[in-house]
């Protein structure tokens, strides 16, 4: 999908995308736990959203910049974190800055080429530097895709292309670990609205008789005492730039 069509919809998602953002923020929990002990160098965090990983890189020793595609979610972001630098940015176009770290969380599923984009980031990034990278992967949300005849916004690639993407856009990963978790919603309908709410709407609008049809199956599918559930599969990574 193209990032003008994909920043569009986190944009109208800017005032709702924290409240629904559970999933999103178990992954960057997950992520900040490799966090280096000592927050301090030259930071850039890309698609950070209104700062749902954000939060766990401050107080920061150094030049903070959080950015990301929608100038909406920067302003969302200003508004909890008015101490840090916020700008519009686009992924594949980084400022260049000899950056020390780059931080990303649940945003590089949406990129197009992942390999140009790391190409970007190796170029930014100072020698020695880093990036510490969560995402979302292939075994995500595999029950709604297969309702939806295996259609998604999102070209799903699995933890196996990414470390390759890495590689060859010559960047040394020094670790990476897959997670897979369930998710309950109280509802099918629920579920839709929460991936609404933070912007991953499909292009592909249903007819009211398909939606209907999706959320009865789903429920009938996947529901239990205690609503629906989705699974979500996190991959992350720290990776660095050769010396």
């Amino acid at each position: 999908m193209k990032t003008a069509v994909v920043a569009a919809g986190f944009s109208k998602a800017a005032h709702t995308y924290a409240r629904h953002a559970g999933v999103q923020k178990a992954a960057a929990d997950w992520l900040a736990e490799w966090l280096p002990i000592e927050r301090t160098g030259r930071a850039l965090e890309v698609g950070a959203g209104p700062g749902i990983f954000t939060r766990h890189l401050v107080p920061w020793k150094g030049r903070l910049v959080a950015t990301d595609a929608s100038a909406a979610m920067c302003v969302q972001g200003r508004l909890v974190w008015p101490q840090i630098e916020w700008r519009p940015m686009r992924a594949e176009v980084p400022e260049l800055g000899s950056w020390d770290w780059i931080f990303t969380s649940s945003m590089l599923q949406w990129a197009t080429e992942p390999a140009a984009v790391f190409e970007a980031w190796r170029t930014a990034l100072a020698p020695g530097g880093r990036i510490l990278g969560g995402l979302f992967v292939e075994e995500s949300l595999p029950e709604l895709r297969a309702l939806m005849g295996g259609w998604s916004p999102v070209a799903w690639r699995t933890s196996e292309m990414w470390r390759s993407s890495l590689e060859g856009a010559g960047l040394r990963v020094l670790r990476s670990e897959t997670r897979r978790g369930e998710f309950a919603h109280a509802s099918a309908l629920e579920l839709l609205r929460g991936l609404h709410g933070v912007g991953a709407t499909p292009v592909r609008r249903l007819s009211s008789g398909a939606l209907r049809r999706l959320l009865r199956d789903y429920e009938a599918l996947h529901g239990g005492p205690d609503g629906v559930r989705a699974t979500w599969t996190f991959y992350r990574f720290e990776a660095e730039r050769p010396a």
